[in-house]
């Protein structure tokens, strides 16, 4: 998106998570309001590059690859998504209903997307994006922000018509159960991490916390001094996408997922610049779940997102950079750490010795 770097205005209406989980996810005494229930998926927050209109979309995926065991970096996912066009083009973004199926196919991951023209409106649209959470799927949204907040500008019909900021969603929460299929309740909160865009004092907030009905609001009444820092289009179009998995056509791997020593790409990609940055050094903590004591398996990383298969990992052993034998006396996890450079592309994969 068309991204500018925020001032150092505190906002107006919105609550930080460190706050409004106090007030908005903490249960209550018996007697007075429900307790609250809270799903919430493993997604650490990111902090996106600025430049060249903004990485938010390629952070957004980065944060789902690393749900399910891989990393690449905002330089890579973006030359994937725009197929190797000039980053400084604005046509050269991970955007949403654009290019965002196709990055997510090329980065071997299954993707569904949101589709508009079945259901328009925004209860709809946060059901949808509810149920996704609510199945452990990292969902990917479009907001507008408030330009008023922003940037101090006055036209209130400032900014994109669809959307502004991409942004990964990570819970919900609600006084009512969590349970599928789920059903929209207007005091439901989701929370989202907005990629380090909103920063006072130079200090990425990350987490934010916001009310289902609250939330929607037309592009004027998005840039108002009434409503919060975002927002979300109250009658539509909407746009988002679930990334609901790995693709693995025989069913063989086992969840992995990533964490990294640090949640930043530094140096950060120029403005006007297309070449990569600089590298630093990067440490992933890569967990496997759903091991059985005593049972063999591997574990494969690949450098290359060309390399990784979509079947038959152990035939295809050869594909793989590098392969660890993995078996357990005890528990059902297995975890192992590894030193890579933050331009470096490292996707694992996990089955049993046994798969075809």
């Amino acid at each position: 998106m068309n991204r500018i770097i925020p001032s150092a205005k505190p906002g107006r209406g919105l609550l930080p998570l460190a706050l409004s989980a106090v007030l908005a996810f903490s249960a209550v005494p018996a007697g007075a309001a429900p307790s609250v229930n809270i799903h919430k998926n493993d997604i650490p927050a990111r902090l996106q590059w600025e430049a060249n209109h903004g990485y938010c979309g390629e952070v957004a995926m980065i944060s789902a690859g690393l749900y399910f065991g891989q990393y690449a970096s905002q330089y890579d996912v973006r030359a994937i998504a725009s197929r190797n066009i000039d980053q400084t083009r604005e046509d050269s973004q991970l955007l949403l209903s654009a290019n965002d199926t196709y990055a997510a196919a090329q980065m071997h991951l299954k993707a569904t997307p949101w589709r508009e023209k079945e259901e328009p409106d925004a209860r709809a649209f946060l059901t949808w994006v509810k149920g996704h959470v609510l199945s452990g799927h990292p969902v990917i949204i479009g907001i507008y922000y408030n330009f008023g907040t922003f940037e101090n500008v006055s036209n209130p019909l400032a900014g994109d018509e669809d959307y502004d900021h991409i942004v990964p969603v990570t819970g919900i929460s609600s006084k009512h159960p969590l349970k599928m299929p789920a059903v929209y309740h207007p005091d439901d909160r989701l929370t989202f991490s907005d990629n380090g865009f909103w920063s006072p004092d130079g200090s990425p907030v990350y987490f934010m916390d916001y009310g289902f009905d609250a939330i929607q609001a037309t592009r004027t009444e998005a840039n108002s001094d009434a409503h919060p820092d975002y927002a979300l289009a109250g009658e539509g179009p909407h746009f988002g996408v679930a990334i609901t998995g790995i693709v693995d056509d025989d069913g063989q791997t086992l969840p992995v997922r990533l964490t990294t020593s640090v949640n930043h790409e530094t140096p950060a990609m120029k403005q006007g610049e297309n070449r990569r940055p600089a590298s630093a050094p990067l440490t992933l903590t890569v967990t496997v779940s759903g091991l059985k004591p005593g049972k063999e398996y591997r574990l494969y990383r690949y450098d290359d997102f060309k390399s990784v298969p979509d079947r038959s990992f152990n035939a295809k052993s050869e594909n793989a950079a590098k392969a660890w034998t993995i078996k357990i006396a005890s528990g059902t996890t297995f975890s192992m750490r590894e030193k890579i450079r933050s331009d470096a592309v490292a996707v694992y994969r996990a089955v049993p010795v046994t798969a075809p």
